[in-house]
């Protein structure tokens, strides 16, 4: 029995494989970068979270390439509420808005109101993935000064 023949047997098959092995990565990385796992980067807009203000499932907010973000918040708490603040973090970035002094922006029951901020951050390639939380506060004329809030993520592309 040959003593040193085990050792070589050994270092031919991992130095086979191991050839392989980097072949195959760096096929694996040359095609990701031509794109070809990419089977559709347009992402269908949903959000998941809200409740009293909610967002609507569907194309009911958008992102553009500008950084300008919108969002139709339904009132589905069954009373008038008081819109008083409202905040979108898109890209670890936070943009707000606060109502100033007697506030107007009063949504009656199974109303859409369109919510709108805007920030050069949140720019980005049309086609490209965002994810975002979108906080809003409000006051139900019901129960007086008491103020809730609704919260969520949403998730879309980024549009032209």
């Amino acid at each position: 029995m040959a003593s040193g023949s085990g050792g070589q047997g050994s270092l031919e098959f991992l130095m086979t494989y191991g050839w392989a092995l980097l072949i195959i990565m760096v096929a694996l990385v040359v095609m990701w970068q031509w794109g070809m796992f990419s089977i559709g980067e347009k992402v269908e807009p949903s959000s998941f979270g809200f409740w009293g203000l909610i967002i609507q499932q569907g194309n009911e907010f958008k992102l553009d390439q500008t950084g300008s973000f919108e969002a139709s918040i339904l009132n589905n708490v069954g009373a008038n509420v008081t819109l008083l603040y409202y905040n979108a973090t898109i890209f670890d970035h936070v943009e707000e808005w606060t109502c100033p002094g007697p506030c107007a922006a009063v949504i009656e029951p199974g109303v859409n109101r369109v919510i709108a901020l805007s920030s050069p951050e949140w720019g980005g390639r049309p086609g490209s993935r965002f994810e975002g939380q979108l906080i809003v506060q409000y006051q139900d004329v019901r129960t007086g000064a008491n103020i809730y809030q609704s919260s969520g993520t949403l998730w879309g592309s980024v549009e032209v």
